[in-house]
Order: C-alpha cells, then sequence, then structure tokens
C-alpha cells in the first residue's frame, strides 16, 4: 500500500552572501522567470501577496511560491502541486547571479500524512523511537516521539567520508493533521570550490538543481512511504 502525502511542499534552500535587493518580482519578469500575471499579484497586493524588497531582505509570494532572501540564506518555497516549473525557477534564478558566492544547497520536501487511528499514530512512534529506555527513566511519565532524524551520508562507518554531500530525513508529530505525521527530507550538497570542473559556486547551484531536483523528488516519495509501511507493517 503506498501511503500519499495530503500535503506534499519542496523549498530550494541554499546558504551564502546575497544581495537581496536585486530579488525583485520586477527582475524575475524582466528576465522571463514570472509571467506578468504572477508579478502583478505581488505588485498590486491582490489576495493579501505582501512584497518587501530591501538590502537586508527580499520577500514575496505568488500562488505558487514564495521566495524570502536574506544576506546569507536563498529560500524558494513551493505553495502549490509540484511540477518541473518549480525547479526551473530555481535553476533560472541562479543561473542569473553567477558571480554569488555560494557554499551549499538544500533540495526539500516535505510531507504531512493521515494515519487511519490513533493506534497507528501511535505505532509509528514506538517502531521508530521504542519507548523502553525511556519509560525505564521516567516510570510515572509519558514517553513519546516530538522530533526524529537520521542523517545518511557516503561512506563505511570508520571510513573517511567521500562527499561533503548528505541527506536527512526527520519525523515528527504533524501540525496540521490530527493524528498525522509529518516527514521531511533535506538532500544537502556542498558546491564550495571544486577541482572537478570550471564552475562558479552559483553556477553549480543551478546545474545542482537542474539534474538533482526530480530524482530527490522521487527519492522522497519513496523515503517517505518505506518509512510508513516499515514502521505501520503495510
Amino acid at each position: 500500500m503506498a501511503h500519499t502525502a495530503e500535503i506534499l511542499t519542496s523549498s530550494i534552500v541554499a546558504v551564502g552572501a546575497f544581495n537581496p535587493a536585486i530579488f525583485s518580482p520586477d527582475w524575475l519578469e524582466r528576465n522571463d522567470l514570472i509571467g506578468k500575471g504572477d508579478a502583478d499579484i505581488v505588485r498590486e497586493g491582490t489576495e493579501g501577496k505582501s512584497l518587501l524588497v530591501s538590502h537586508q531582505v527580499a520577500f514575496f509570494e505568488t500562488k505558487w511560491f514564495a521566495l524570502q532572501v536574506l544576506e546569507n540564506q536563498f529560500s524558494l518555497t513551493s505553495k502549490d502541486a509540484l511540477s518541473p516549473a518549480f525547479k526551473d525557477l530555481g535553476v533560472g534564478i541562479f543561473q542569473l547571479v553567477p558571480h554569488t558566492p555560494v557554499t551549499a544547497v538544500g533540495l526539500n520536501f516535505t510531507g504531512h500524512f493521515k494515519l487511519a487511528s490513533q493506534d497507528e499514530y501511535h505505532r509509528v512512534g514506538d517502531v521508530l523511537a521504542p519507548k523502553a529506555i525511556w519509560q525505564a527513566l521516567y516510570p510515572d511519565e509519558l514517553p513519546g516521539l516530538a522530533d526524529l532524524t537520521i542523517r545518511i551520508q557516503r561512506g563505511g562507518r570508520g571510513e573517511q567520508l567521500k562527499t561533503k554531500d548528505e541527506k536527512r530525513i526527520s519525523v515528527q508529530p504533524s501540525n496540521k493533521i490530527k493524528f498525522g505525521v509529518f516527514l521531511t527530507y533535506n538532500d544537502h550538497h556542498d558546491v564550495s570550490a571544486s577541482d572537478a570542473d570550471n564552475l562558479r559556486p552559483a553556477e553549480r547551484v543551478a546545474s545542482v538543481i537542474d539534474s538533482e531536483w526530480e530524482s530527490a523528488w522521487r527519492d522522497a516519495v519513496r523515503v517517505f512511504d518505506g518509512v510508513l509501511s516499515a514502521a505501520l507493517g503495510k
């Protein structure tokens, strides 16, 4: 049985040194990354969409994405059904700022999953975080899973890591769905200076997004389903 998320979103988060003032809806429109309709929604403030662009922060949202840029962080978040258009927007933005110093980018996916009952809800926590140790330490209190994170790295235990790239999968109770589970998937890529290519860091970010985002999406769906299937036994 495949487990399908009630809510599935993606974000592209990069760490570096950014100039937030350039990241405006006008700039995206001029470079054909968004259409006039999306830009007008932001400029006119319709549908409650806010706009802030300064030297310290840029923030605005359309019907299908939200963009926030700080001096040390870039974040693009989906708001609608996922599609390659979201990836293309991320690729296009970083292709426009090739000289921006960037050290890392994360391809992130989050899913809220509705479980059939309270028993299933507790079963997920009991399987992923067994309570025997905690019940022995707190015999008169109730332990429960609040936040579990697993890190996946390339290499064997005791071996030197092959790369700084890694994945992190987290499990928490959902704050949007009753008896729901919230799973997050972070595919982290180091994009600092490399001798493997002639790309500048921001160009490398665009390349990573272009080549890895859809495969990360598929892997996130696979992992989310695998975690729930293993915990629920179905």
